[in-house]
């Protein structure tokens, strides 16, 4: 049997607006943890016993709070975004130009719409208009805007037209963040659009936490790996983040789950979660969480990035035993400790995740085969790359959907892969 000390110890951070918490924690049990007032991490990880600090071999911290709220007070971290929609033509009605989801409208300083794009089968609508493209460029460089971003119809599919607009937007303002929805794949052109102009608008301000982050563990462990929660229960890391800040959005409700499934030793259960509109409950399979393309709480629009599926607690949240109402021998585990705490643990807990879903188009079940290997070889990539030992890499969902009212061969892929830190990155080693 190992020794207990060779156990690495992981610290996991929930940095909030008026509250920020750390626990340090080996394997699943809690060595110690530590609050302060607002968001500050250097005086977080100051707090940490230096014992504790000696054996760590890597800091998670989450930061969804801070994006979150960033978003719904419309603060001035937020940077101001140009969207560019790519299709055959424009709204000839203002209200609908607009997105149905007045917090994501409010983001969006300037609109453009440039003729082109392609169907949901990859089959172009309309050629993209370059004139009208030059001119959009000339247009964005004078007023100065930073932060632009581009959604194609149909580029999940065919993402041709998307990446000239992104590649000649770059050429003519080096310096700008574009954000493109080919990078998230989905479906459904509002929440594709949500996504990306949450992701455009939070750009300046996720690299400003980033940067206290990156600075506090350097001064407190110089080459201590950070990593940064995911909206899926996962981690990437912070320069993934900030090119991709969304993905941080409903980090703590899934390290929440992750967090108090941990606690209570089991791989496999249900977690009820209290919340002011009421309970919910989500479910945490071998663990990692439970997620699908959701809606936010606050956001009132969904997107297409991965998040917690949480859903009502009718019906359970008046068992008087938590632990033995079972749903298909899966217990129900309630997460009666401080929320907080529970965010760090499931950090702490958390392993490197990637996802794709995307549209695809065959003629037979050998091609068929060969997207899927594809597909799993680009996300095990991808995961790799974020800190996951290779070797590691679990494919935890893969599914080959075919898209109801859609020509025959068309299908929709979906794959969701699991690593193991690479614990060849601890400092020292």
């Amino acid at each position: 049997m190992a020794n207990r000390a060779d156990v690495p110890v992981h610290v996991g951070m929930s940095l909030g607006p008026d509250r920020s918490q750390a626990v340090v924690v080996r394997h699943r049990t809690v060595l110690g943890s530590v609050s302060v007032p607002g968001s500050d991490p250097s005086e977080l990880l100051s707090g940490i016993r230096p014992a504790d600090r000696a054996q760590a071999r890597s800091v998670t911290i989450d930061i969804s709070r801070l994006l979150l709220a960033a978003v719904l007070q419309a603060s001035g971290g937020l940077s101001p975004v140009a969207m560019i929609r790519v299709r055959p033509r424009a709204a000839t009605d203002l209200a609908l130009g607009r997105h149905p989801a007045e917090v994501i409208e409010r983001l969006v300083t300037r609109r453009f719409t440039i003729p082109g794009g392609h169907d949901l089968f990859g089959r172009e609508l309309g050629p993209l208009d370059r004139q009208a493209l030059q001119a959009v460029c000339r247009e964005i460089e004078r007023d100065g805007t930073r932060c632009i971003a581009v959604v194609a119809a149909g580029s999940q599919a065919q993402p041709r037209h998307e990446r000239e607009v992104a590649d000649r937007l770059q050429a003519v303002l080096p310096d700008a963040r574009i954000s493109v929805a080919y990078d998230f794949g989905g479906l459904g052109l509002a929440p594709r659009e949500a996504t990306v102009a949450l992701n455009s608008a939070l750009s300046d301000i996720a690299e400003d936490i980033l940067d206290a982050c990156e600075s506090a563990v350097r001064r407190w462990t110089p080459g201590m790996p950070l990593h940064v929660g995911r909206g899926d229960g996962g981690w990437v890391t912070a320069s993934r983040m900030r090119t991709l800040p969304v993905l941080g959005l409903g980090a703590a409700d899934a390290l929440e789950l992750l967090g108090a499934a941990a606690l209570t030793g089991v791989d496999d259960c249900r977690v009820l979660l209290d919340r002011p509109s009421g309970r919910v409950v989500g479910d945490v399979r071998h663990l990692l969480v439970a997620v699908r393309p959701y809606a936010l709480h606050g956001l009132g629009t969904e997107l297409v990035v991965p998040t917690a599926a949480l859903t009502g607690a009718d019906g359970v949240q008046n068992a008087s035993d938590p632990m033995a109402w079972r749903s298909g021998d899966v217990p129900l585990v309630e997460a009666d400790r401080d929320p907080d705490e529970l965010i760090c643990i499931g950090a702490a807990v958390s392993r490197p995740t990637a996802w794709l879903d995307e549209i695809a188009f065959i003629e037979s079940t050998d091609e068929l085969e060969g997207i899927r290997r594809d597909a799993q070889a680009r996300a095990t990539a991808i995961v790799t790359a974020n800190g996951a030992n290779p070797g590691t890499a679990d494919i935890v969902e893969m599914s080959t959907v075919a898209m109801p009212y859609s020509p025959s061969g068309t299908v929709r892929v979906r794959v969701r892969v699991a690593g193991a830190l690479d614990i060849r990155s601890r400092p020292g080693s």
